[in-house]
């Protein structure tokens, strides 16, 4: 299994936070579920196959840190658990 990255683009200050690896599709599983929607000033929220989080993607990052915050925080609790995250 591939760890998440984080991916920080200088030429376009677009920082992309993956929260989990991304999951396979179960046989039958709606993929009308991948996507991303808006979440707020210069940030999408993509989707996995399975309608959970898969990563952040923040645009203008360097004018985002409370985005950015959120986003580590988000990949800490993926990652260790939500109590981890408080």
């Amino acid at each position: 299994m591939t760890e998440p990255a984080i991916h920080y683009d200088a030429t376009t200050d677009t920082l992309l936070v993956q929260l989990r690896p991304w999951p396979a599709p179960a046989p039958g599983q709606d993929l009308s579920l991948v996507g991303g929607e808006d979440a707020g000033e210069d940030l999408v929220i993509h989707y996995g196959p399975d309608g959970e989080p898969f990563a952040w993607e923040i645009e203008r990052a360097s004018e985002h840190p409370e985005h950015v915050t959120a986003a580590l925080r988000a990949r800490r609790a993926a990652t260790l658990g939500p109590a981890a995250a408080a």
